[in-house]
């Protein structure tokens, strides 16, 4: 047996930094366990770990306890099984497509008027796989279910709420046409959070998180989730080992922190936001307001029904001068809110879609959708709600 009196001062300081001191009490606050690596007391512990034949960690990319404690976390908040966590949202949503083992040659189903990366990242997709792709209008039910007959799909994808046009997807009249027709439902609930509503109650084969944005709620994380069965969570995770996108443990004990705050974050957001797009909605210099709690929305009857009288916290807006120089104008003259390509923080940001999100984009499919060159998306932050409509009329009067 060593005698560890007998280390030299340079031994005896790295063991020594290793273990902590016993105590009795259990922190509150889950620890950040930052440590790459996992000692065990026998190879033989080590191996039954290695061979899942027992719980345990054994290496940073296979998975940590802070991280695992996230996961935990948002499988308890979305209702479903198993949670994995990456690195951003966009490699939760590469990792969804790619858990569905589409075949060369497959189809897959998907919401014309996403997120403009998502878009891309589709298109990427199904060139390499040589694949086929058809965007729908996934609040026509009889187009997507043309869509999913036409050809045997194994992906049908939709945004809970669309970014940035707000429309509202009815979740489970989706899963039913995923489900009959054989294909995968995957939901981004990022801009409903489940503060609002769990799609895997409604039937999605997938929740997909971006952890970045309300989830977090701060904007110092990215992060992103996919959420189902224990058998996805497996898939998932053999996929984080091999591609090295799982979610370090830094991260991961910030996100646990933001979210211990998102229910009450995402009600006074929600709460401002309604307040925002009745405001924009009488201004003379405005156009048309997107937003799911007003009346006029296509789909508000949906939105209150789906997600119990709150509409999110993104309210999206058209300038009536539609055009480039009025929006920068309007954007360089806001002093409270930040002009920043992102959601979901604790203070207001506003982005143009036309050079950001959707700028790959071809000019004519944009406006075909109804992103034109006056549309502004609007996040809306936990600032006052009075300071926040100052902030516009200022930035309008200059527009």
């Amino acid at each position: 047996m060593m005698d560890r009196r007998e280390l030299g001062a340079g031994t005896r300081v790295v063991r020594a930094a290793r273990s902590l001191p016993p105590g009795t009490g259990e922190p509150v606050v889950p620890p950040l366990v930052q440590s790459v690596a996992f000692d065990y007391g026998s190879a033989a512990e080590q191996d039954a770990v290695f061979g899942n034949d027992r719980p345990g960690y054994v290496y940073g990319r296979y998975g940590t306890p802070t991280t695992a404690a996230l996961e935990n976390v948002l499988a308890e908040l979305d209702g479903v099984e198993a949670v994995t966590c990456f690195v951003t949202g966009m490699a939760a949503i590469s990792a969804a497509v790619d858990a569905c083992a589409i075949s060369r040659g497959g189809r897959v189903v998907v919401q014309e008027d996403c997120y403009g990366q998502t878009r891309a990242l589709f298109e990427r997709w199904v060139r390499e796989r040589s694949a086929d792709i058809v965007f729908v209008d996934t609040t026509d039910h009889r187009a997507v279910e043309a869509a999913l007959k036409a050809k045997p799909a194994g992906l049908l994808y939709a945004e809970a709420i669309a970014n940035p046009l707000l429309k509202v997807n009815d979740v489970a009249a989706l899963a039913r046409l995923a489900r009959d027709n054989g294909a995968s439902l995957a939901v981004d609930a990022t801009f409903a959070t489940p503060v609002l509503f769990r799609p895997a109650a409604l039937g999605a084969t997938m929740v997909i998180h971006s952890l970045t944005k309300y989830l977090n709620g701060h904007g110092d994380v990215m992060g992103g989730s996919v959420g189902g069965s224990k058998e996805l969570a497996g898939a998932m995770r053999d996929r984080t080992i091999l591609d090295g996108a799982y979610l370090p443990p830094h991260e991961a004990w910030l996100a646990i922190r933001g979210m211990r705050t998102v229910a009450l974050r995402m009600r006074r957001q929600c709460e401002s936001a309604l307040g925002v797009a009745r405001h924009l909605a009488k201004h003379p210099k405005v156009a048309r307001v997107r937003y799911p709690g007003l009346a006029d929305h296509p789909q508000h009857e949906l939105a209150t029904r789906q997600f119990g009288g709150l509409y999110g916290g993104v309210v999206s807006f058209a300038l009536r001068d539609d055009t480039k120089p009025a929006a920068f104008r309007f954007l360089d003259a806001l002093e409270l809110a930040a002009s920043a390509t992102t959601i979901g923080d604790l203070f207001t940001e506003v982005l143009y879609p036309p050079i950001s999100s959707h700028r790959r984009l071809p000019p004519e499919e944009r406006k075909r959708l109804g992103i034109t060159d006056g549309f502004l998306r609007m996040s809306v932050g936990i600032e006052d709600e009075a300071d926040i409509l100052a902030d516009i009329d200022r930035a309008l009067d200059r527009v």
